[in-house]
């Protein structure tokens, strides 16, 4: 069980990385081209966010419940 919650604090931690970046990229993005068509861009930010969201939700679930 021990594992199972350092992979999860490992996977939380590289999520968030993955979303700052995506986040930053996103906006340098959209201001370089002028705010045309950087719709993918915002996507990948939301689900990377997502997906880190989710991760932490687990993470504190499995907290909980030792």
């Amino acid at each position: 069980m021990e594992s199972l919650k350092k992979w999860n604090k490992r996977s939380e931690k590289i999520w968030l990385v993955i979303s700052i970046l995506f986040t930053i990229s996103a906006i340098y993005f959209s201001i370089i081209d002028d705010f045309v068509n950087n719709k993918a861009y915002y996507l990948l930010t939301v689900i990377s966010w997502g997906i880190y969201l989710i991760r932490r939700g687990l993470s504190k679930r499995l907290g909980n419940k030792k």
